[in-house]
């Protein structure tokens, strides 16, 4: 057990925060296909470690109040992130704003989603379960929510970071394009950010990130957190009186190395667990209110797509799930689109952190930009409010690779973006950090 003597407590003495925390099991209760992998062909066959929602809420001196929720998902869909922010609201009082869903994306969780067009394999049985999971899910996580608003209680917050090296990119340069294999020159972002709650001597609640893919486990079919959900049973052994949530960062392009054994998940999970005592332990800076909020959703645009000749031409040439899925869509709307909107959330705790949720896989650049252009802790976390978007910088699409290429034909989108995805994200999520208090460098 970690010594909680040196544990940081605000600087007067005072507890001027409410601060509450919940955890909920969400593991489905029966054989469901996993997300994450597409070699995958069958459910899921057992249960390794159980999947968690974590709930953190934070409520300042004018009864502000911020939840953020930690999910040991792959993603959250953009009806998913509507219904429990609209249940929160009627609730709770929760303006959306207010709740930040973040996922781990850990690979060995259940797929929810539905299968309109086979691109994930589901039979009928599965697409049953995963209705009737996500219908579970949406309810574990308004509860979650709820439980922890019932938590509250006076705490001090700290907020600090440290540093962890398990993460590489997975980029290569190759003569003959960008290699998905580890690159120990590209670019990776090992801050780990810690934001701790105390009461008196006792840490309650600690909420954590880092930038990197939880996919360090073999491909299995068993339910299993990953890393990120082992380093949070680390922390909470360490602290026996915390609840710890995992905050995923910009990762979009990296991954923890070695990998593929469970060894080697247990090391990093030990190895980023304790990357975050450090941090507790060498204190930080208080953090004050008063607590703001503001999201937008931006506009994004993609390349345009295939016309309907292009697109009959490929049917029967191999996998076309993609190309009857714009079919139908031309069919049905009569074109297909190529603007989508995009969530971005800011929270800030005064003028002493800055937290950015930006949604989808957010490739590691993004963290610096945005890092850089403001003054004070800032925190940039994706897989925030809605998944299943890639999110390269301009040079990665030029580059290509998988990030910046083809694998955005399997969600929802018909192109890969425009380049002009960098400038609109990052301006957007600039602007929204000056609402809640952040201010920028001078140039």
């Amino acid at each position: 057990m970690a010594d909680q003597s040196s544990e940081p407590t605000s600087d007067t003495g005072e507890e001027p925060w409410r601060v509450g925390t919940a955890t909920r099991i969400i593991t489905p209760e029966e054989p469901m296909f996993m997300a994450g992998y597409g070699q995958r062909s069958e459910p899921s066959e057992g249960v390794a470690e159980d999947l968690h929602a974590k709930a953190v809420a934070f409520e300042d001196e004018d009864d502000t109040t911020v939840v953020v929720v930690s999910v040991e998902i792959l993603g959250i869909t953009r009806d998913l992130r509507a219904d429990v922010t609209e249940a929160c609201e009627s609730e709770y009082g929760l303006a959306p704003d207010e709740v930040l869903l973040n996922v781990t994306h850990t690979h060995n969780g259940p797929e929810y989603r539905t299968d309109t067009y086979g691109i994930l394999g589901l039979d009928e049985e599965m697409e049953r379960r995963a209705e009737e999971y996500r219908d579970r899910l949406e309810g574990e996580l308004v509860d979650v929510v709820g439980e922890a608003l019932d938590d509250r209680s006076p705490a001090s917050l700290r907020y600090n970071h440290s540093q962890c090296g398990m993460a590489m990119s997975r980029r290569r340069p190759d003569p003959d394009g960008i290699k998905f294999k580890p690159y120990p020159d590209g670019t990776v972002d090992h801050q780990v950010p810690v934001l701790v709650a105390t009461e008196g001597d006792d840490v309650t609640a600690v909420l954590f990130g880092y930038g990197c893919h939880p996919t360090s486990l073999p491909v299995m079919d068993e339910f299993h957190g990953d890393w990120a959900g082992l380093a949070m049973d680390h922390l909470e052994e360490a602290y026996p009186e915390a609840t710890a949530a995992f905050v995923i960062g910009c990762g979009g392009d990296i991954k923890a190395y070695p990998q593929r054994e469970v060894e080697y998940t247990e090391r990093h999970a030990r190895t980023l667990a304790t990357a975050v005592e450090a941090a507790i332990e060498a204190r930080g800076t208080t953090v004050h209110g008063p607590l703001r909020t503001v999201q937008t959703e931006v506009t994004l645009e993609f390349e345009d797509p295939p016309d309907r000749e292009e697109l009959e031409s490929r049917l029967g040439e191999g996998d076309d799930r993609q190309e009857q899925r714009l079919l139908d869509e031309l069919d049905r709307e009569g074109e297909i689109r190529t603007e989508f909107p995009y969530p971005v959330q800011a929270i800030g705790f005064g003028d002493d952190l800055t937290m950015l949720g930006l949604a989808g896989e957010v490739l590691a650049e993004y963290s610096f930009e945005i890092r850089d252009a403001l003054e004070g802790d800032v925190w940039v976390a994706g897989y925030s409010n809605q998944g299943y978007l890639y999110v390269p910088a301009r040079r990665h699409l030029y580059e290509g690779g998988y990030e910046g290429g083809w694998v955005s034909l399997y969600w929802d989108y018909p192109t890969p973006p425009k380049p002009s995805i960098e400038d609109r994200v990052t301006e957007t999520a600039l602007s929204l950090a000056e609402r809640v208090g952040a201010t920028r460098r001078d140039d």
